[in-house]
């Protein structure tokens, strides 16, 4: 037993000692070495991609309609049988109908011709005359004729109601085929239409893709043009070509986190901290979401100044609001910018960093237990923006606090206690 428990640690072991090597690549730090070559070359077969999609859509619903228009078709195909049913049941009880009246006419009108023979007054048979003997065999005659005419008049209506029979039989074997093919379209046209269904959220996936791929181009072309770069160069290539102390351009702001809601927005607020009412002015905009989420930045610029929050409080023994700070600069459309990073879990850059969009600067933090920050309620990212060059243009934090707008006339993201999953689909 002991051996088998020895052997079974061993392994465990080296389980645990195999599983310590792997790393899991960072997929969005992988997309900066894509250079503008392959970007293009993504876009084009995104926009094929797209273009086959709505053909494919075009197709789709040539064969819905084609099914509805089979299944009218059937519908009306089946209200004409009903209609030829319908006629020919009340045929046949006409026709029942004409037997019985026929035959009562036929017995009375035989009851009138016919004399029996049997039963007779001998002496008035004895008595009769030539002429009443000849009156007898005409009624005789008569009657034989009228019995066969009304024998063969009954025998057609009821070869006619065989036959109407027969018909409804097939027209209603008619109707349950008809029915058969009316279940099998209506089957193929349910899954059409999940098809199609699918084929438009398909399209609208291939259009958010293209539409990120527009932009990052966009940003690209700029950073390109600016430092004269070959178009298959890779986009970390071309930075590095850019003159010392000069900021890579960009065209566009992106949301800083992958997914989370808006908690708070820039403005006046009140809110409970520790168990306290606390109202203030809030300087920027609250993206809740999961703590440890990566945090990015939200355009190319470099990194000019961090605070480390825990170790001012290791060596203040008090908190820092905001915990880990981080300050980025940009220069977006031709104008500069600087944006500020707070309440987070760990800083992954340093300062004189050159970042891009896809580079991450850190992780959320905000949680009670982060102890070096007090004045968070919950994890969140905290994203404040002002004009001009933090530590450039001015140095001091009041300053920085000054020129902060609300970061919404720059940055898209849904209204308050609104969701999202990319950072991109505009709001």
């Amino acid at each position: 037993m002991m051996k088998w428990f020895k052997r079974l640690s061993y392994i465990l072991l080296i389980i645990v000692l195999m599983s310590a090597q792997i790393v899991i690549p960072d997929l969005q730090q992988q997309t900066e070495a894509k250079s503008m070559k392959n970007l293009r070359d993504e876009l084009a077969a995104k926009e094929k991609e797209l273009a086959e999609n709505k053909h494919k859509q075009e197709a789709t619903q040539k064969e819905i309609q084609d099914a509805k228009n089979k299944i009218t078709k059937i519908s009306k195909e089946k209200e004409r049988i009903e209609n030829e049913i319908n006629d020919l049941t009340e045929e046949i009880k006409s026709l029942n109908a004409s037997i019985i009246e026929k035959n009562d006419q036929i017995k009375n009108l035989v009851a009138y011709y016919q004399v029996t023979s049997t039963g007779g007054d001998a002496t008035l048979e004895y008595l009769l005359t030539a002429q009443d003997y000849t009156d007898l065999v005409y009624r005789y005659a008569v009657s034989e004729q009228l019995s066969e005419y009304n024998d063969n008049l009954v025998d057609e209506y009821e070869q006619m109601i065989i036959d109407n029979e027969n018909k409804k039989k097939e027209l209603n074997d008619k109707k349950v085929e008809l029915n058969a093919k009316t279940k099998e379209l209506e089957k193929t046209l349910s899954s059409l239409k999940i098809n199609l269904q699918s084929e438009l959220v398909g399209a609208l996936s291939i259009e958010d893709e293209i539409a990120v791929l527009k932009k990052t181009l966009a940003s690209y072309q700029t950073v390109y043009t600016a430092y004269k770069c070959d178009e298959s160069e890779d986009y970390k290539t071309c930075l590095a070509k850019a003159p010392k102390n000069t900021l890579p351009p960009d065209t566009a702001f992106w949301r800083p986190v992958i997914s989370g809601r808006i908690s708070s927005n820039y403005g006046s607020r009140s809110y409970t901290l520790n168990g306290k009412k606390v109202s203030g002015f809030h300087y920027g905009l609250d993206f809740a979401t999961t703590r440890g989420n990566n945090v990015y930045a939200i355009a190319n610029g470099k990194v000019v100044a961090t605070v480390n929050g825990k170790a001012s409080y290791d060596k203040n023994k008090k908190y820092v609001c905001g915990g880990n700070k981080v300050f980025v600069i940009h220069t977006v459309n031709g104008k500069d910018y600087t944006s500020a990073y707070y309440h987070l879990k760990d800083i992954k850059v340093k300062v004189g960093d050159v970042v891009t969009k896809d580079s991450i600067i850190g992780t959320v933090g905000g949680s009670k237990n982060e102890y070096w920050d007090n004045c968070s309620t919950g994890a969140h990212l905290h994203l404040q923006i002002a004009t001009g060059h933090y530590q450039s243009d001015y140095y001091s934090y009041s300053s920085f606090q000054s020129k902060s707008f609300n970061p919404r006339n720059v940055v898209n993201a849904p209204g308050l206690g609104g969701s999202f999953s990319n950072r991109t689909t505009k709001y």
